[in-house]
């Protein structure tokens, strides 16, 4: 009896260690999805990335901003979405255009799943082995796309968020490997430029 109870005791502490996190999903975003269905006869620029989400702290915004527009001028180039890429301080033709990202959230949190503890200890961490949730991850990524020409007159935009939520079990890729919300960032800047690059006027 006494060793059950010590059992019970040390099991109760172990996953007691097991707290949750929050952070900031800062990617990588990785290679595009998919090409773009059609490719613009322009040429665009990747204006400074905004940051605006309330919970990142203005140091942080820097880092970010200057990281996504690195990434943002490979993923725009690779998938196709116009004639071709410049960068600053290349100058804007008459027909380019300039694409202004602001992201205005960027959440990813890590907690433990509500069924683990109880599932734990009902079981004697049976629920561990048989790959029972122990985490859950959520994530809420969003923000918006202007494209703007050279005379910074808007000719199209888009705003979407991607949230989503799963569960993480021992024998899960994610336990061991978080993503850190990586795909999901991708997938937010590919619904922008999809919906946006979809409504500039025609040349």
């Amino acid at each position: 009896m006494l060793n059950t109870l010590l059992r019970a005791t040390a099991l109760v502490a172990a996953l007691s260690m097991t707290g949750c996190v929050s952070y900031t999903v800062t990617g990588p975003i990785g290679a595009p999805l998919h090409p773009a269905s059609t490719t613009s006869p322009r040429s665009a620029q990747i204006a400074d990335v905004s940051v605006t989400a309330s919970d990142v702290n203005d140091a942080n915004k820097t880092a970010i901003s200057r990281s996504l527009t690195v990434q943002l001028n490979q993923y725009v180039r690779t998938a196709g979405y116009f004639k071709q890429v410049t960068e600053y301080p290349t100058r804007l033709r008459e027909n380019d255009v300039s694409l202004k990202f602001n992201m205005t959230s960027l959440k990813g949190h890590r907690g433990p799943h509500p069924g683990y503890f109880p599932g734990a200890l009902l079981t004697l961490t049976l629920w561990i082995w048989v790959n029972g949730p122990i985490y859950v991850d959520t994530f809420d990524v969003a923000g918006d796309l202007v494209i703007v020409d050279r005379d910074g007159k808007q000719l199209a935009s888009a705003k979407e968020e991607v949230k989503f939520e799963r569960n993480v079990g021992l024998y899960g890729r994610e336990y061991w490997a978080p993503t850190m919300g990586a795909k999901q960032l991708n997938e937010l800047v590919s619904q922008l430029l999809d919906s946006a690059t979809a409504k500039l006027p025609k040349e």
